[in-house]
Parts: C-alpha cells; structure tokens; sequence
C-alpha cells in the first residue's frame, strides 16, 4: 500500500520543540530518508544549540530559534505545530493555505465549535474546522489526508479509542473503555498529579466520562456520548497506552472479521493475541485483540506509544501521505524497544 516513490527532500519545521510531541517528532523525522529540517522554535529560547536545551542530542548540529511563524511557513514545506491547546488557533490560521501544517494540538480535531467550546475553550477561527482535515488515515481513509492543506492530529486517548471501536461502527449498542497512560500523556511540566513521587506508586482515574477526547471517540464509532462509558486512567510508566473496551452490539458478529476488514491492509495495525505496552513502546504500531465474551460482548484489548502513534508518528504517517511519499516510510524501521 502507499504512494508513489519520490526523491524530493522536504524541507520540515517544527514549532514548539520543546515539548514531549515536538521532540519526538524532531526524533522521527531524523530518522526520515526524505526530511532536512528547516526550523526548529521555541518562545524560551533563541539562537541556543539543541545540545543544550537537550543534552541527549548535543550530537546534532541544529539550532532553536524564536523564528516567527510567518517565516518559518515561508521556509518550509511542512510545519509541525506542537503548541497548547488555544495557542495554535491563530498560527493554523495564519499558515493555512501557504504551506503544509500538521497540528498536534487539538485546535482544529472536532469539525463542530459548539463540541469544541464544551470541551475546550473558545475558538477564533471557527470557519476553518471544517476546512481541516483529521489525520487518522485508518479511519478517515488515506485519500483524503493526501489533498489535505492543514491536518489535525488525533489526540492520544482518542486514537486508541476510535481504533479499537471503528470496526463496529454503526453497530454499537454501548461501549466501556477502561485505559491506562503513561505520565509523558501529561505533558513536559510537571503538576501535583504527575510530579513522580505521587505517580510512581499509583493509579488514579479521571475525568471520568467528561475527558476531551470523548467527541472524537464517539464520532468514529457512530454513537453518541450516552453509549460510551470512559474512564481514563494515569499509570506509574512514563510511555503508552493499554486499554480494554466492552463492546456491545446491536447484532452478533464476528468481531475479529469485522477487525480484519477495517484493518487488513493497514501497515501498522497487528491484530494479535497478546496485547502489551512492553511489545508497542518506541513504535508505530497498535496491537488490537478481539474476543467474545459473555452475554454477546466483545472485549477488545489495544495498546499504543503515546507518544509514537498516539502522536508524532501520526503526524509523520500523516506527512508521507499529504507529500506523495509511502505511507510507513521512515516509521516502519522502529522497531518496538524490548524490554
């Protein structure tokens, strides 16, 4: 599967290097055949090495900037935004049209600003949800990420959630998903719920039922809030995502047939028996299990990196496809890190 050969170098930037998703996307496009890096920016530093905001890659001879937006589109082929929430509204705005953008934020995720509203902020620039396209290529279809101009990134929980429910869409009757991240998912500065002493030794839920990433879930599954319990949950590991979901349908079906026709041609979906974090971490891939279990549920078991496919490398799959290139190109050579 995938795209057509191509020889061009690509010219990517990265705004806000600085976070977790932005120094895993800077990590993925290293290691790119097609990818030289423009720009490389961050509102904390200017003119620094990148050794020396990071030591782990003082190997590198690449420089972070406080580059205006404006000047770093002009430079680039494709621009990766790894902003906050609200703060990447305006700079998709401004850069929308002129030059490829792939927003980790989630700006521009839900195509309706009255869900966006409730679950996030105000938005300034309302018109352009529609005109974003959403970069999940195994549910939303290749074709259209390829046309795109801008693509939103899935959120993390929301990727594993749609995945491991899409199969079914049309078909639910209600759905439970129970998951479990790593503390990377809360992002680089640190809070009384992710400092380590706490987290180390602990499981907690929250927002339970009331998580940002519930609109996309639910529209990738056909079903509305009210059929779908979820309880996100913060473990004691720094990466990934494990989750169990009890699935029932409006029919029985066999669930795996339903999985193998979603997901048989994907690169990087494996459908398997045995679902760890321990055999995902570092990769691209998802793991997904399906099973019957009693009283006509299915039990479906999923596993992504949240930080690889539940955001970078999402990102990167979504690039190859907007520029031609083959889907798994540069991410099929990362190998889950075992142990």
């Amino acid at each position: 599967m995938g795209g057509v050969a191509m020889s061009k170098t690509i010219k990517a930037s990265i705004i806000g290097i600085t976070g977790y998703t932005g120094l895993e996307t800077l990590r993925l496009l290293l290691a790119h055949p097609n990818v030289e890096i423009a720009h490389l920016t961050s509102r904390q530093h200017e003119n620094a090495s990148i050794g020396e905001v990071f030591p782990h890659l003082s190997h590198l001879d690449l420089t972070v900037t406080n580059t205006d937006h404006k000047t770093v589109g002009a430079d680039s082929d494709v621009v990766f935004l790894g902003l906050p929430h609200k703060t990447a509204q305006d700079v998709v705005a401004d850069l929308h049209g002129s030059v490829k953008v792939i927003d980790l934020s989630a700006d521009y995720r839900l195509d309706d600003v009255e869900t966006y509203e409730k679950y996030y902020t105000s938005h300034n620039h309302p018109e352009l949800l529609s005109e974003v396209v959403y970069g999940l290529p195994e549910v939303v279809g290749a074709d259209a990420i390829k046309n795109a101009s801008t693509v939103a990134n899935p959120g993390c929980f929301a990727l594993l959630g749609q995945m491991m429910l899409f199969p079914f869409k049309g078909m639910i009757e209600r759905a439970d998903i129970f998951a479990i991240t790593g503390s990377s998912g809360s992002g680089k500065s640190a809070s009384d719920g992710t400092h380590h002493p706490v987290r180390n030794h602990n499981i907690k839920s929250y927002n339970i039922n009331a998580h940002r990433h519930i609109p996309e879930i639910t529209r990738a599954a056909g079903i509305k809030e009210d059929q779908l319990n979820f309880v996100p949950t913060s473990g004691p590991f720094a990466r990934g995502i494990f989750a169990n979901a009890f699935v029932k349908l409006q029919a029985d079906i066999n669930p795996l047939d339903l999985a193998e026709q979603a997901y048989g041609e994907q690169e990087f979906v494996r459908l398997t028996d045995n679902v760890a974090l321990a055999n995902i971490v570092g990769s691209n891939y998802i793991d997904l299990s399906y099973a019957r279990g009693e009283d006509g549920v299915i039990i479906v078991q999923g596993a992504i990196d949240n930080l690889v496919k539940g955001a970078s490398g999402a990102a990167v799959q979504n690039m190859n496809l907007m520029f031609g290139l083959d889907e798994p190109t540069g991410l099929d050579t990362l190998a889950p890190i075992y142990p």
